[in-house]
């Protein structure tokens, strides 16, 4: 005979927790979860037999998350926790974000105020505001696509065409080189390049043929606003380390140093007696004074706490090793006193950078892109692997931020590495 089991209706609707647990859940009906009282879990519970409600499984009110913009004004109302589409109010918080680590100088936290907030009045920035946003927003992985839905790397470069779309049309107008959204949108181009490209290529020809041409228009009499002034500074800073690391003449200068140019322009046989490499190395000699004065006359003995100072500092240090290693290159200055530095100088310089730009790459709104030209400058001085290894996380660190351009800079120092090894091998 079997043994029937009696089931009580409340133990049929309970549930174990997970597949591991074994506590029991057991949830509130609507009626009893209304009146804030404890329910028994069966269906119908007891309290409503007694009173004679309809007992009904509570409804749980759905999870909402709200998006702010950053200066406090609501972008968007309420919608579902999980995101099933992208909205691109998603995205220009994203670029808000990333814009407000991106201070290139001491003005242009105005700037980044005065971008944010006119974004949604000109195409030319919402796109590529887009664009930045949506190449952050995957980068954190923060947001998914969704079956057919684009993936933010997708959407980045649709937006990034539809505002070069906009901006041909904007510079084919009369006086458009003076137009503010112009100017801003031409630079937030740069920085997507950087962002975007890991050879630097696009970003190189970006601003040759692109946003310096643009700069190059300019009369001194025109009437700029203090944003524009801010923007064209932080061009400055990007194009000449662009300048620097491609070995290239910069399209700002038109009168530049161009010390590799001289020395080539002389045949090698008279390199030797020639009296344009004598003041070549003379102005050399004269270059590493001013740069030893500066630092002896900032009184930077101790570590600064401004990060823009610091980053003075690291460039300074990295200009030291910078100007000094050109005239390695060549062999003709057996006769002539240049401008070198000694190992221990050298370990200086190359301890001082990495110490800082570690600093300013986690604490500091300095983007980290333009520690890109001061972390080569030490990688190409250092030959111990713990210490190589020290250059190559830093350099990381700054893909970590967003500018996969650094990948160009890890590949370069590694092949200047083996190139090294293997010629020193050779000479055994």
């Amino acid at each position: 005979m079997t043994e029937e089991v009696c089931v009580r209706p409340s133990e049929i609707i309970r549930r174990a927790i997970g597949p591991l647990d074994k506590r029991k859940n057991t949830t509130r009906c609507q009626p009893c979860a209304n009146r804030r009282v404890k329910c028994d879990g069966g269906h119908p519970c007891k309290r409503c037999v007694r009173t004679n409600k309809t007992c009904a499984p509570q409804q749980l009110e759905q999870t909402r998350v709200k998006f702010v913009h950053v200066s406090g004004h609501v972008l968007s109302s309420t919608i579902p926790m999980q995101v099933r589409k992208h909205d691109d109010t998603i995205y220009l918080d994203h670029f808000a974000s990333f814009i407000q680590q991106c201070h290139f100088t001491k003005d242009f936290a105005a700037v980044n105020a005065d971008i944010v907030t006119i974004i949604g009045k000109y195409p030319l920035l919402f796109h590529i505001a887009i664009a930045i946003g949506a190449l952050d927003a995957s980068r954190k992985g923060s947001i998914r696509s969704f079956g057919e839905l684009e993936s933010p790397q997708q959407i980045a470069f649709r937006a990034c065409g539809r505002s070069i779309q906009d901006l041909y049309s904007a510079i084919s107008t009369a006086n458009s080189v003076f137009r503010d959204d112009v100017f801003w949108s031409t630079f937030l181009h740069g920085l997507f390049e950087l962002m975007a490209e890991n050879s630097g290529n696009s970003f190189a020809n970006h601003m040759v043929f692109g946003a310096s041409k643009m700069l190059l228009q300019l009369e001194p009499t025109n009437p700029l606003s203090s944003p524009t002034k801010s923007l064209i500074d932080a061009f400055w800073i990007l194009e000449t380390n662009r300048a620097i690391l491609y070995g290239d003449n910069t399209t700002l200068l038109l009168d530049g140093w161009q010390l590799f140019d001289k020395i080539e322009s002389v045949p090698q046989k008279l390199r030797s007696s020639d009296p344009t490499l004598d003041a070549l190395a003379l102005d050399g000699l004269e270059i590493k004074e001013r740069l030893l004065n500066w630092q002896e006359g900032s009184h930077l003995e101790r570590l600064p706490v401004d990060s823009f100072t610091q980053l003075a500092v690291i460039v300074h240090h990295a200009l030291l090793l910078y100007h000094c290693s050109n005239f390695t290159f060549y062999s003709c200055w057996m006769t002539r006193e240049i401008p070198q530095l000694n190992q221990s100088e050298v370990d200086k310089h190359v301890g001082t950078i990495l110490d800082l730009s570690q600093s300013l790459l986690s604490d500091t709104c300095i983007p980290a892109v333009l520690l890109l030209f001061p972390l080569r400058m030490a990688g190409i001085h250092v030959f111990e692997s713990h210490i190589q290894e020290k250059v190559l996380g830093t350099i990381r660190r700054i893909r970590q931020k967003g500018f996969i351009v650094s990948d160009r800079i890890e590949v370069d120092l590694q092949e200047f590495w083996h190139y090294t090894l293997r010629e020193t091998d050779r000479s055994k």
